[in-house]
């Protein structure tokens, strides 16, 4: 009896022909799935396993080190997810496989995984026609084995039958395998002039070239799927710029990694004749009197920067609070991001931006590139992974419902609701709303998010419909119940559980204990369909999640936002009070990051109190340094939305601040977060409240570094060159200990 998968090569050649991709699931024991994988890898020459272990003579990578294979080029991709599996590095690697190739998955007919909500959808689309899926239970009892197969190629003919737009390649075969790494791309070229390889590439090209050479002020939107040379085509465009004039570009993304094939594809254009071409550093290079340079987004807004072109590579990656201010500064832009990736989508971008460009520049251009570089168009590969993972997930068209929502208010009210996760299963196609709403409201919204919704018991959500569509959402996650050692800990910095990060922070960031111990909900994300904003859609939402919040005996309600003035009244609105500003910005947001609390219980009342107050006590101090930058309308609005809180007796807020200044003092908060505390005790001192001759009984009191940060503000640059320190943690050890020293001997004096 013939072993089904000795037709590999039927499938090989199959996929050669159309120059497509496609996955096989091989489910059943490890050694059945290694037998069969040994008659696919022989027919190719680039074969990775991605794994914690290869179990065949291969190239392996980790999930944790997929992004190291990015560039790369792979013919075979083994994905064992026999123990378990990471979907954001499958959707990486994927990317990475030339047409013609598989990749394969091994899966277990059981184990742990394959309870979880997220395996019974993955199974689920095992079944599709763009895939090969084999179960070696079910191939043992038939009569001919080869049957399977042959019934599998004839649906995946049929269902992937489109030759007109396919390259067609010769068949494959056989080759010795390898050993080494794989090599860049080897793709034609159909434009010799700039290096392009295909006509939506050499469009590309010619529209940037247009931003640079044209009109000003007429910035263009590039956008494509994963694997349309994107990035490409931005390096190629500048290095064709490169050689025909003096020109200086600059080029900015959420990280130079990101701009890397960028660099990449502009320095091999010019290297090739190496007279004239100079390399400044890793992220600049010359060729003659021009220049290419990647200058991070945040310094391009701080410093006087001037350019001839500006490009903006995954431009829906950086913070709308950076992006934004580039269209009055530059007048020479081309942007550029991806639509469906592993890292994200830039869909919400797209629809965002889009309001800013009209207002600010409505003769800006937008254009797509549709055709894949390493496969021919309408990969089966590609279909399956967009469809798997939700990349490709669209909000619902609401068309007659929207008008029903307006002109209704209660329309969508009686629909809020919670759903379980066999009610997620069970409706792909609200599944796929409600992570398409996710996906436009936020960039950052990845195929892990989407598993973490399927499996995360701890992980609710909620939903808003109308006319059977899905109009809001909210993912709310339970946290908190931490046992008092363990919430203690928490304060003291010794301990960081996985998740809770809303009770986590409150209490190592405020240093309010009771929060951790108590029952929290955190709001995770919401979001609404943009059609109906400012409809109260949210706000309803929110108010029937609490209601059943504290039905269930939840004791406090809690989020964390970007900062904006926007969203601050749209938080203060639902009854979320704010209580902390982080001092650092949030690299996804670009904002500082807001956590605002609504107490729902008398026993979180109390500390709720205590960090509106001590809110109020450090974000006077830390405007003066950590929130130097922060917008004037934006602390305008924090000042009286910290006015209108209760006024708290000169007795509590001292008591207060001996709190957060012993948690300081311990070693669980930092300076920037208790800015306000240690400026309190030591303003109390200067105005001889704090007698010095207690002091000199404890030690020599170090007045000139207190004095130098605290009351002056200098740098901590200035305090360690001043007070001969090494370096910031030897400095914030010396200001701990003079804050102890001063906290000791406020507590003797009390006691004289």
């Amino acid at each position: 009896m013939a072993k089904p998968l000795d037709y590999s090569t039927r499938i090989i050649t199959t996929l050669h022909r159309r120059h497509h991709r496609a996955l096989v699931v091989l489910e059943g024991e490890l050694d059945w799935q290694l037998s069969q994988v040994s008659s696919f890898i022989t027919h190719y020459a680039a074969p990775l396993w991605l794994g914690s272990q290869a179990q065949l003579d291969i190239d392996v990578v980790t999930a944790k080190k997929a992004k190291n294979w990015l560039g790369q080029e792979v013919d075979c991709l083994i994905v064992d997810a026999n123990c378990t599996f990471s979907s954001e590095a499958f959707g990486m690697l994927a990317g990475t496989v030339v047409g013609g190739g598989v990749v394969i998955l091994l899966v277990k007919s059981t184990g742990a995984d394959g309870d979880k909500p997220s395996w019974q959808w993955l199974r689920n689309q095992f079944t599709r026609n763009n895939c090969f899926y084999f179960q070696q239970s079910d191939l043992t009892l038939l009569a001919d084995e080869g049957v399977h197969l042959e019934r599998q190629l004839a649906h995946f003919e049929a269902h992937n039958d489109d030759l007109d737009r396919c390259i067609v390649q010769p068949l494959c075969q056989p080759q010795p395998m390898r050993t080494d790494k794989p090599t860049a791309p080897s793709i034609s070229v159909i434009d010799e002039a700039w290096g392009c390889v295909t006509a939506d590439q050499t469009r590309a090209v010619e529209a940037i070239r247009k931003v640079a050479l044209g009109h000003r002020k007429r910035p263009l939107v590039l956008t494509a799927d994963r694997g349309r040379g994107k990035s490409s085509a931005l390096g190629l465009a500048a290095a064709s710029l490169m050689r025909e004039r003096n020109i200086k570009i600059v080029v900015t993304a959420p990280s130079y990694a990101t701009a890397e094939t960028l660099f990449k594809h502009a320095r091999h254009q010019l290297d090739r004749n190496s007279n004239g071409f100079r390399v400044v550093s890793e992220s600049e290079f010359h060729w003659h009197t021009s220049s290419l340079e990647f200058i991070a987004p945040d310094r391009l807004i701080e410093q006087e920067i001037a350019c001839d072109l500006l490009i903006v590579d995954e431009a829906a990656a950086i913070p709308s609070p950076l992006l934004i201010p580039l269209l009055s500064r530059f007048n020479r832009i081309a942007f550029a991001s991806t639509i469906h990736g592993y890292e994200g989508t830039g869909r919400g971008f797209a629809i965002k931006f889009r309001g800013y460009l009209e207002k600010l520049m409505p003769q800006w251009r937008g254009l797509h590139i549709h055709q894949p570089i390493r496969w021919a168009e309408n990969d089966p590969l590609e279909h399956w992974v967009f469809e798997a993972l939700l990349l490709n997930a669209e909000m619902a068209s609401l068309s007659g419902t929207e008008k029903s929502v307006k002109a209704n208010t209660q329309a969508y009210i009686s629909t809020n609701q919670m759903l379980t996760k066999a009610e997620l299963l069970a409706d792909p196609q609200r599944l796929t709303q409600i992570f398409g709403l996710l996906i436009n409201a936020h960039y950052q919204t990845s195929p892990a998010d989407f598993f973490q919704m399927l499996d995360d018991d701890a992980l609710l959500v909620w939903i808003t419909q109308s006319d059977d569509q899905v109009i809001g959402c909210c993912l709310l996650s339970e946290e908190g119940r931490f046992s008092e050692e363990l919430a203690e800990q928490v304060t003291l910095g010794q301990r960081r559980p996985k998740g809770h990060l809303l009770p986590q922070s409150i209490a190592a960031h405020i240093g309010l204990t009771a929060a951790a111990m108590q029952q929290g909900g955190r709001i995770q994300r919401i979001a609404v369909h943009p059609t109906l904003w400012r409809q109260q859609i949210g706000q309803q939402l929110l108010n029937d999640i609490t209601c059943w919040a504290q039905d269930k005996g939840f004791d406090y309600l809690g989020t964390s936002f970007g900062v904006a003035d926007e969203l601050v009244a749209f938080w203060q609105s639902a009854g979320f009070s704010l209580i902390r500003l982080g001092v650092t910005k949030d690299a996804a947001s670009g904002s500082y990051s807001a956590l605002a609390v609504k107490p729902l219980s008398p026993r979180s009342f109390t500390w709720w109190q205590d960090a509106q107050d001590l809110f109020a006590i450090n974000f006077s101090a830390q405007c003066h340094e950590q929130f130097k930058d922060l917008e004037a309308t934006t602390v305008r609005l924090l000042y009286r939305l910290l006015a209108s809180y209760p006024s708290a007796e000169p007795a509590r807020i001292e008591g207060l601040v001996f709190k957060q200044l012993s948690a300081y003092c311990q070693g669980g908060l930092g300076y920037d977060t208790a800015a306000g505390s240690i400026e309190w005790l030591v303003k109390r001192w200067l105005s001889f409240a704090v007698p010095t001759s207690v002091i000199y009984d404890f030690a020599c009191l170090n007045e000139a570094l207190l004095i130098n940060k605290v009351i002056q503000k200098k740098s901590w640059a200035a305090v360690i060159k001043l007070h001969n320190l090494v370096g910031r943690k030897q400095a914030e050890a010396a200001m701990r200990e003079q804050v102890s020293l001063l906290l000791d001997s406020l507590h003797s004096s009390d006691k004289t």
